[in-house]
Formats: structure tokens, C-alpha cells, sequence
């Protein structure tokens, strides 16, 4: 007789955790505020109010495995859009893309300077970073002397609020056609990444369960797609979100750069010791995470459509309890895009079912900060307990 194998529910929960807290969450407001909250409109406002925090959770969550951090992401996002803000306005002459290519390089400039000192000098990201965070509110105070500068044009309002064609039909077709390819390639990476494992002996052939998982992401993808097509369809914001949380996932999974930060979050002397250029990599880190930050202070930019002095306030923190949420672990050396992109998504839908609820300012903190409680706990619980199982074996 086989013997039964028991079922660990607390490491079946801990697996599936971000899906456990995504479908409460839903659920929950959907009931209490009588279904606005699942209402299309709301979906896809919701969506574009997460798409900034959700860019930033790109590289923050990179960030964090290497076992650093950036607390000046937010303030400096909304120096960046002040610098545009004010081109805009001022030098209307100036072609936006030719603002938007200033911006990218402030951007690698800002990149270089902290992967300088965090990766050459050996300072820690969290002092550098916080730092830099007064270091960019100054110069936008500076610049803006206390004013809102706006409206802005061209392809950066397009980032914040442009949509894709609907071609004069009451569905968004060019929106059906973008899901449609999201399905395939999706499938086409899930098929070869499963192949390539299989053939490099790291799994066992497992197709119906890869099969089952493929195409229940691949209906949420439809479903998700036929609802926002009927409305306004995708705006350019998600789109940037899903291709640059594409691009830095592949990167992180299947390049060596990518292997170089999880090894460093790991142990980075034993990365060291291997070979690693431990501040090299650390440098490149914080140039990729500077122009994603730039990217996402653009889609913010146009969606406000204006910039002032407390643009961004706060967004690294919610970027990086984004990250926890979706399963990156605070002391480095684990984490994934993906997680990181929905956790935030999670928190972001917090935040508007709260307020679509009206609910007190100051619950809504309480709320935020029981939620990366619970999450960082249940981490730490996760990890305490592995470590007992291996020491017990």
C-alpha cells in the first residue's frame, strides 16, 4: 500500500497567498459597496491609478532581492515630472520627445550616482537613498518655487491617458487584438520555458498541470480583455506596465545579469568569490530601476496632466510594500517581476475599494500597514519554519 501523503495547508496557503488575498479583497468590496467596485469603469480606473506604483515595483523588487533598497524613488519621480512639467510649459517649442529623452538621461545620471555609492563606495542604499530623497524634493521646490506647473502634451500626455483606437466601433478592437496576442505569447514563453526545463533534467514532465494553470491565466487574460474592450479598451499606461514587466522578467530569469542579483541577494561575498562584479551589477541595477522610475513619472505626469512639489510623495513605499505583498522577501534573495507587479496591483486595489467605501483617511493607514504586516509575518513565519525542517533533517 502507498502510504498517504499528509497535506500541508500552511505551505499550500503560503504558495498561494497573493491569489488567497486577491480574491478576499475583490470579493469583499465587491459586497460591500454593492458591486461599484467590480464595475468596468472602476476596473479600468483602477488599473491606471496602479500602473505608477506598478511600474516602480518593477526594479524595486530587484532592488530587494539584492538586499538594498531605493526610498527616494517616489520624490524623485516627482522631480522628474517637474522637469518636464516646466519644459513643457516654458519651451513649448521644445518637441516632447526630445523632454522625454532629457528625462531618461537625468534618469541614468541619477542611476549611476546611486549605484556609485552603494555598489563602489559600500555606503548603505538606505542612508544614500533617503538622502537623495530630500536631495530631489529640494531641487523641485527649487525649480518650481512652490508652483503646479501644467498642462502638458504630446506623447507624455498620451503615456498617462491616451487609449488605443477603437476605430469607430463600440468595442475596442485594437484592445481584443493585443489580448489575443498577450494569450500566445504567454503561452509560447510558459511552453518553452517548461521544455527547457525539462530537457536540462531541472523538472519532471508535468504537462497537465502546466496545461491547467496555462489555460486558467490564459481565460483571465480573455475575460479581462472582453471587459476593458467594452468600455474604453487598454490605454497606453497598461501597455507599458505588461511590456516592461515583461522585458525586466525575462531579463531577471534567463540572462546572467539576472542570476547576478539573485546571487548577490543570496550571499554577496560567496557572488563575490564566484566571480560576480558585485559592484558592477549593482551599478547596471540602479541605472535599469532609474529609467523605469522615469517611465513610470511619465505615465504619472499625463495622467495628472500637471506636476507639483508633492508629486510621488510616498509611491516608494508603496512600490516596495507592493513587493513584499507579492511575495519578495525584505532581506533579499527572493522575489519575482511578476509577484511584485500584482502585489502592488493589490495594494492599489485596496486603496480604491477604501475609497470608494469613504472610509477614514486614518483607518485606511491602519488597514495598509496591518496588510505588510501580515505579509513580512507570514515571510518570516514561512522561513523560520523551513529552517527547522532542514535542521531537523
Amino acid at each position: 500500500m502507498k502510504e498517504k501523503r499528509s497535506v500541508d495547508l500552511f505551505s499550500l496557503f503560503y504558495k498561494n497567498s497573493l491569489l488567497v488575498e486577491t480574491i478576499i479583497i475583490f470579493l469583499v468590496f465587491g459586497l460591500l459597496t454593492q458591486g461599484a467596485f467590480l464595475q468596468v469603469g472602476n476596473l479600468s480606473n483602477l488599473l491606471m491609478q496602479g500602473a505608477t506604483c506598478s511600474i516602480i515595483a518593477i526594479t524595486m523588487c530587484m532592488i530587494i532581492i539584492t538586499g538594498n533598497a531605493d526610498l527616494s524613488a517616489g520624490r524623485f519621480l516627482g522631480m522628474l515630472c517637474m522637469v518636464a512639467a516646466i519644459l513643457q510649459v516654458t519651451k513649448p517649442e521644445i518637441p516632447s520627445w526630445v523632454v522625454l529623452v532629457l528625462v531618461y538621461v537625468i534618469a541614468i545620471v541619477a542611476g549611476l550616482w546611486h549605484g556609485a555609492w552603494v555598489g563602489y563606495l559600500k555606503l548603505p542604499a538606505f542612508i544614500v537613498t533617503l538622502a537623495t530623497q530630500l536631495v530631489f524634493l529640494g531641487i523641485n521646490q527649487f525649480i518650481s518655487n512652490g508652483r503646479i506647473y501644467g498642462p502638458v502634451t504630446g506623447v507624455i500626455s498620451q503615456m498617462g491617458n491616451g487609449y488605443l483606437p477603437d476605430f469607430g466601433y463600440s468595442i475596442n478592437i485594437a484592445s481584443l487584438v493585443v489580448g489575443f496576442l498577450c494569450i500566445v505569447v504567454y503561452a509560447a514563453l510558459t511552453v518553452s520555458k517548461e521544455r527547457k526545463a525539462i530537457s536540462q533534467g531541472l523538472s519532471e514532465a508535468r504537462w497537465n498541470k502546466v496545461i491547467v494553470k496555462m489555460a486558467a491565466i490564459s481565460v483571465l487574460i480573455a475575460a479581462v480583455t472582453i471587459l476593458l474592450s467594452m468600455a474604453r479598451g487598454f490605454s497606453y499606461a497598461m501597455i507599458i506596465l505588461v511590456v516592461m514587466t515583461m522585458i525586466v522578467s525575462y531579463i531577471s530569469n534567463n540572462t546572467k545579469f539576472g542570476r547576478y542579483v539573485y546571487a548577490i541577494g543570496g550571499n554577496a561575498q560567496a557572488a563575490a568569490l564566484s566571480g560576480v562584479n558585485v559592484p558592477k551589477e549593482t551599478l547596471k541595477l540602479y541605472v535599469l530601476h532609474g529609467v523605469v522610475v522615469a517611465t513610470a513619472a511619465m505615465v504619472y505626469l499625463g495622467r495628472l496632466n500637471s506636476a507639483t512639489t508633492s508629486g510621488g510623495n510616498g509611491y516608494e513605499f508603496t512600490a516596495i510594500t507592493g513587493c513584499v505583498v507579492g511575495g519578495t522577501a525584505i532581506t533579499g534573495g527572493r522575489g519575482t517581476v511578476i509577484g511584485a507587479v500584482v502585489g502592488t496591483m493589490v495594494m492599489a486595489a485596496l486603496d480604491n475599494g477604501m475609497s470608494i467605501m469613504n472610509l477614514n483617511p486614518a483607518l485606511q493607514y491602519v488597514v495598509r500597514g496591518g496588510v505588510l504586516l501580515f505579509a513580512i509575518s507570514l515571510d518570516a513565519y514561512a522561513n523560520n519554519r523551513k529552517a527547522k525542517t532542514v535542521q531537523a533533517a
